[in-house]
């Protein structure tokens, strides 16, 4: 699941990577898209990719028609964020804990009724957190930032890739122990 905002203007923000992740791995994955309600889907042989079409503060509805629809247990279900906390380009996976005021894993976990899914968190703090954060996810990266982003939606795909060949703790291990996408600070 690729969080994110539908519509044009919302294409490369912030707060879309989950969306740019998903994708990237349709892409790659050679799926196409198709429509159900609340949400956008793609089928592949042992995994759906879903991006909701509601805005990201109402990502949830989507989460739990994705998890009816397709998901034994709440542990196949994997959402993919922008994250804050994290700097741009780097790429975490972890397994519960807190939404840290993230409005669209706050509308999961309220769907949800649960913290306990799996997550692949994309960092997009460039050094600092903005006073208006809000206004800082809905805005598109810059021309210099789309490299260290291209990195990290790949990066993203390699974690889904290896959440579903080793596993989530095997991946956990392998991805957050590494950070290709990280780039020396000017100067450095």
């Amino acid at each position: 699941m690729g969080l994110g905002n539908p519509g044009r203007a919302y294409r490369n923000t912030r707060h879309n990577l989950g969306w740019l992740a998903v994708e990237a791995f349709a892409e790659k994955n050679n799926l196409d898209w198709e429509g159900m309600n609340s949400l956008l889907y793609a089928k592949g042989e042992e995994f759906v990719l879903v991006r909701p079409v509601t805005f990201m503060n109402l990502s949830g509805k989507a989460v739990r028609q994705a998890v009816k629809t397709w998901a034994d247990n709440l542990e196949e279900l994997v959402v993919i964020h922008d994250d804050i906390d994290l700097p741009l380009g780097r790429v975490k996976i972890k397994f519960g804990g807190g939404t840290a005021g993230h409005r669209g894993l706050e509308s999961v976990v309220m769907e949800l009724g649960t913290h306990q899914f799996g997550r692949i968190r994309m960092g997009i703090n460039i050094g600092y957190k903005p006073a208006n954060l809000a206004d800082f996810v809905l805005q598109k990266f810059t021309e210099q930032e789309m490299e260290r982003v291209d990195c990290a939606v790949e990066r993203a795909c390699e974690a889904m890739d290896m959440i579903m060949s080793l596993g989530f703790q095997e991946a956990m291990n392998k991805i957050n122990g590494e950070n290709p996408c990280s780039f020396p600070k000017e100067g450095a």
